[in-house]
C-alpha cells in the first residue's frame, strides 16, 4: 500500500486561497531561516512550531496549510500534530523555498485592519477582493461610508484598501482588469450590500482560471475549496 502525506503544491495553494473557506497559512519556520527583513507567503502568520495551542486555535475554523523552510520535517510534524487534534492540515510542498521557486511572491507583514467603502465600484470591489484573499486574509475588514474612510483609519489604526499593494500572482491583475469592465460583474456589485457580497463570483472566476490555464488541482485542493476534508 502506498501511504501519502497530506500535502498541497504551491499552485494548489494558489487555487485554495480564492475561497471564503480558505485554510489559514501557518509559517512555522525557525528563526534562523527567516531573512531580515522578514517576508512571508501572502497572508501567512508566523507561529513557533511548538506553540500547539495557538496553531490549533488558528486552524480550527478552516484548517491550515503549514509552511516551513523547505517543506520537510517541521511542517510534517506540525501537520501531523494538528491532525491528531482533529484539525484539517496540509503541509506546503517545498515550503517557503518551494513557493519562491514556483515564481510566487513573498511579502512583508500586513496590516491587521483594512477599510473598504460601501457602494464600491466594480474596479474597487475587485481590488478589495484581491487584497482580502491574497494579501490580508486574516485581517479585519471594515466596510464604511466613503466619506468616513479617513476618519475611521485614524481612529482605528486601519489602512485603506487603496494603500495596500496587490501581490503579483499569476492571472490576478488580468482578472481584475476584466472584472472592472464586465457589465455582469457590475450588476453583481450593485446587488451586494457591501463589496464582500461579490467576492464569491471572483473566487469562482480565479479558481476556474487556475484550473484551466495553469494546472489541474488535486483532490486536496478541490476539497479545501469546497470547505471539506480531503476524501
Amino acid at each position: 500500500m502506498i501511504h501519502t502525506f497530506p500535502t498541497l503544491t504551491p499552485k494548489g495553494l494558489l487555487s485554495a486561497m480564492a475561497s471564503e473557506t480558505a485554510p489559514c497559512l501557518l509559517d512555522v519556520r525557525l528563526a534562523e531561516d527567516i531573512a531580515d527583513p522578514a517576508r512571508y507567503l501572502p497572508g501567512a502568520l508566523a507561529v513557533p512550531h511548538q506553540d500547539t495551542q495557538t496553531l490549533q486555535a488558528l486552524a480550527a475554523r478552516n484548517g491550515a496549510v503549514v509552511i516551513c523552510h523547505k517543506g520537510l520535517k517541521i511542517s510534517a510534524g506540525v501537520t501531523a500534530r494538528l491532525r491528531n487534534a482533529g484539525v484539517n492540515a496540509w503541509r506546503l510542498e517545498g515550503g517557503h523555498i518551494g513557493w519562491i521557486d514556483a515564481g510566487f511572491p513573498v511579502l512583508t507583514e500586513a496590516p491587521n485592519t483594512v477599510l473598504a467603502p460601501l457602494a464600491a465600484t466594480p474596479a474597487e470591489t475587485a481590488q478589495i477582493w484581491a487584497i482580502a484573499r491574497f494579501r490580508v486574509p486574516m485581517a479585519e475588514m471594515l466596510a464604511v461610508p466613503r466619506a468616513d474612510l479617513l476618519g475611521v483609519a485614524q481612529r482605528f489604526d486601519a489602512v485603506a484598501f487603496s494603500d495596500i499593494d496587490i501581490p503579483d500572482l499569476p492571472g490576478l491583475h488580468d482578472l481584475l482588469a476584466q472584472a472592472s469592465l464586465s457589465a455582469l460583474f457590475g450588476a453583481q456589485c450593485a446587488a451586494a450590500s457591501d463589496p464582500r457580497g461579490a467576492f464569491p463570483h471572483l473566487d469562482a472566476a480565479y479558481r476556474g482560471w487556475v484550473c484551466h490555464e495553469t494546472f489541474t488541482p488535486n483532490a486536496a485542493t478541490q476539497a479545501i475549496c469546497a470547505g471539506k476534508e480531503q476524501p
